[in-house]
């Protein structure tokens, strides 16, 4: 399977649910909800709009919560490929 180059792999990772191994299959539904948390907030974070500047905007905890998805999902993989 070729690497998809897009930043929300919400749809790859459910057409692909049964290729993916234990224990992140079970957490399918944390990493859809992960991935399309992080695609939402990326491009305001990065550049804001005319409306919103970044760091007005975002919380510590915002920081904390990205932290998190990337802490767990990080270790699902490394739990994965055991």
């Amino acid at each position: 399977m070729e690497v998809p180059r897009i930043h929300d792999v919400s749809s790859i990772l459910l057409e692909h649910k049964k290729r993916i191994p234990e224990p992140a299959r079970s957490s399918i539904d944390f990493l859809v909800k992960a991935s399309r948390s992080l695609r939402r907030d990326r491009e305001l974070a990065f550049y804001g709009s005319e409306d919103l500047t970044p760091s007005e905007f975002y919380t510590l905890q915002d920081a904390d919560k990205a932290f998190e998805y990337a802490r767990k999902t990080h270790q699902l993989v490394l739990d994965s490929l055991k």
